[in-house]
């Protein structure tokens, strides 16, 4: 099993190690909500299963999505607020699985869900700790009956605990899952996760005022704050989503043009081929050679690419040797081999006018250079020869060696 399985396994048991044990203890605790107070976290558990349905996607840097963020948050946030941690567990529960269920992955979901009730155990534990220091001891009021003003800090520090807890933790998880080690999340998602937990926190707010006599207005403001960061972030990925789609369909036009491209090598090659009787299929095994010792090599892809065309093209030249020479039974004459050597130099000449992208060139005009200095057309040395030459001599001299050549 890979390291990085190892890894999301170990979070995923102790999430769920962890989840279970705070969910039982908060299924316990629903027992001390009177029943007016049990009604209510009815109903907001249904404001959060219908919300849940409308998620945010934090993705990674290359767009591929590692976890959800809920706009369902402000209900769990308010019921923290209202009714403590139990009721806020058990929704943050319903929550984590309503937002992660669209993944095919149960591992993914199960992970998804335990975060999000040990981030919120956490996060209402800080809350309370911190609600208990800014409400007097003397005052006599509970802390769901606190002004709004003593709250707003607790409650900040409440989604930030939560959405480090749930969204991050998430994110890690897939990416161990995925057999990655290193967390590279879209800054892009970052903010429009953070905007969303931002406008969950700022409509508990609003909801906790309303529930505190200031009237339905303040319910209003908080579900249309929720409604335009969604709307807002459904056009935002609307609009990646077009441009994706431009890019990808760039791409396909790219990709054919290229392969119209080699096409037109491959026939030029086999042209050439056919017109030196006695090396007849060299460029195609030439090439497969080629390309087979450059991956063993580790040349780069530009190199790879290089050879694909290189050892297609590397006789190109030949085009300029007279037919004579070229099928001649016998070993040529100094002045036969003299005019056979032309064809490295109009070859690379022919290339360059392609204006290839990687170094095609090198590979035509020096493939005949040999180690010594000996070979031909510039008597280059050791490493003054491109590796994707060297490369190319090996195995045009391999085949060479193969054939019943003169």
């Amino acid at each position: 099993m890979p390291k990085g399985n190892w890894r999301s396994l170990s979070l995923l048991g102790g999430a769920i190690s962890a989840a279970f044990v705070f969910l039982i203890i908060s299924l316990i605790g629903l027992r001390h909500l009177s029943w007016s107070g049990l009604a209510w976290c009815g109903a907001f558990l249904l404001f959060t299963v219908a919300a849940g349905r409308f998620t945010v996607s934090v993705t990674s840097a290359d767009g591929i999505s590692q976890s959800h963020k809920s706009v369902a948050d402000a209900f769990v946030f308010l019921a923290a607020m209202l009714y403590g941690s139990a009721p806020a567990t058990v929704l943050a529960a319903i929550n984590g699985f309503c937002s992660s269920r669209q993944t095919k992955n149960h591992r993914i979901t199960a992970f998804s869900t335990s975060a999000a009730i040990v981030s919120i155990t956490i996060a209402v534990f800080f809350y309370e700790v911190l609600t208990g220091f800014l409400i007097p001891a003397g005052s006599g009021k509970a802390a769901s009956e606190a002004p709004l003003s003593m709250l707003l800090i607790p409650l900040c520090l409440l989604a930030l605990i939560q959405y480090f807890f749930s969204t991050i933790a998430s994110a890690a998880f897939v990416t161990f899952e995925r057999g990655e080690s290193r967390l590279t999340l879209s800054s892009e998602s970052l903010v429009w996760t953070s905007m969303t937990q931002l406008a969950a926190a700022a409509s508990a707010a609003l909801f906790y005022s309303s529930w505190h006599g200031k009237g339905i207005a303040p319910v209003l403001v908080g579900l249309l704050i929720i409604a335009l960061v969604y709307l807002l972030y459904r056009f935002n990925e609307q609009r990646i989503e077009e441009v994706r789609r431009s890019e990808s369909e760039k791409l396909r036009h790219i990709q054919e043009m290229a392969d119209l491209h080699m096409n037109t090598i491959e026939s030029l090659a086999i042209a050439i081929d056919a017109k030196d009787q006695t090396t007849h299929g060299h460029v195609r095994r030439t090439q497969i050679y080629a390309m087979e010792l450059g991956r063993i090599l580790g040349v780069s892809e530009s190199e790879l690419l290089a050879l694909r065309a290189g050892a297609l093209l590397h006789d190109v030249g030949k085009l300029a040797v007279p037919e004579y020479i070229l099928n001649k039974p016998g070993r040529l004459t100094a002045a036969e081999f003299d005019k056979m050597k032309i064809h490295t130099l109009v070859g690379g000449d022919i290339v360059r006018r392609v204006n290839f992208p990687y170094p095609v060139e090198d590979i035509v005009r020096f493939h005949h250079e040999k180690w010594d200095g000996s070979g031909y057309p510039k008597g280059l040395k050791a490493t003054q020869i491109p590796l994707v030459a060297r490369i190319l001599s090996v195995v045009d001299f391999y085949d060479a060696t193969r054939c019943d050549r003169p």
